[in-house]
């Protein structure tokens, strides 16, 4: 008898043993349902029967550090229901299901789709795609040489086949260079500092993400600390590049000032705290973290970050040597 359990086993199995489930994992494994906002409203009207109900595959696998990215999985039992050849059968075959999934999930997501079927390790077919972010279908996912995914591999490595993706990356830096506007725009509006300033704030930001304690921290700090605690961040990072120290000293002083800027800090008027609870640099911060910090951490591209920082002082005026300080 065909156990679909059986299958789900299989994969939850082999994502165990490739570390999803650890605990100092920043991957987050969901099963059936997810808890995040985004998630859950685009798989409000995704059942497989086509009738505007909600519905969710398998396993739902995100991550903190790459938050443009899903890894979503449908499993069926008998691997004669891997796939329809229309693939336009999501109740009843694995990659149409997953594919149904991850169309409605692609407005707001590049979505690695993953189809299982099979009982045993020996029989267990899958099939990954892509769906890069508001593409109008899916496609084979492979790898950088070319080669068909046909297992459960690393996080890190499904990044790195998504992101080699001509669309994903043209996606990627388009919506970047808008974010230079946003962020400038916001930065007007709330962060009350010169031209000038406007500059070193993204940039002191960048460098106190590269600390990892404080990028996983950043979010437990009142708005009153936060501030105190970007800028010592700041001042650990500098000092620990193989600069003379008189070096490191013109670098960090710029920073000073704007760590005691007071619209950075707890919200003063009622507005503000309203919508900012947790302050203007929180705000900030948390956007730089899922904006920016991806390009330096996870893929390494600084040409697209420069290109940022570029378009952002189109808009601010200021000098762009301060983005040198972020690669120490």
């Amino acid at each position: 008898m065909s156990n679909e359990r059986k299958t789900e086993n299989l994969i939850r199995d082999a994502l165990r043993k490739l570390g999803y489930y650890n605990s100092d994992c920043l991957t987050r494994v969901e099963e059936q349902k997810s808890e995040t906002a985004d998630i859950k409203r685009l798989l409000k009207s995704a059942s497989k029967t086509g009738k505007g109900g909600k519905g969710a595959p398998e396993f739902i696998i995100s991550d903190s550090d790459t938050p443009d990215f899903l890894v979503v999985i449908e499993c069926k039992a008998d691997i004669k229901h891997h796939e329809s050849s229309n693939r336009d059968n999501p109740v009843g075959f694995a990659v149409d299901g997953v594919l149904n999934y991850a169309e409605h999930l692609a407005k707001g997501f590049n979505v690695i789709a993953i189809a299982a079927s099979g009982q045993t390790q020996s029989q267990l077919k899958i099939s990954t795609f892509l769906h890069p972010k508001g593409a109008a279908k899916a496609k084979e996912l492979n790898t950088k040489s070319g080669k068909a995914i046909t297992e459960i591999i690393p996080w890190n490595d499904y990044i790195e086949h998504g992101t080699f993706d001509p669309s994903v990356q043209a996606l990627r830096h388009d919506e970047l260079m808008a974010f230079s506007r946003e962020l400038h725009e916001f930065m007007r509006d709330h962060a009350k500092l010169t031209e000038s300033e406007k500059p070193l704030l993204v940039s002191g930001t960048l460098i106190a993400l590269q600390n990892k304690a404080f990028t996983k921290s950043f979010d437990d700090y009142k708005p009153e600390e936060l501030q105190t605690q970007w800028l010592r961040v700041i001042n650990e990072e500098i000092n620990k590049a193989e600069l003379p120290q008189a070096k490191k000293y013109s670098m960090t002083q710029p920073y000073s000032t704007i760590a005691v800027a007071p619209a950075l800090g707890k919200p003063n008027d009622a507005k503000t705290a309203a919508k900012y609870p947790k302050g203007v640099l929180y705000e900030l911060i948390k956007s730089l973290n899922e904006k920016v910090r991806p390009f330096i951490s996870i893929y390494h591209d600084f040409d697209v970050v420069g290109q940022f920082y570029g378009e952002f002082l189109k808009y601010t005026g200021g000098d762009k040597k301060a983005l040198g300080s972020v690669d120490i």
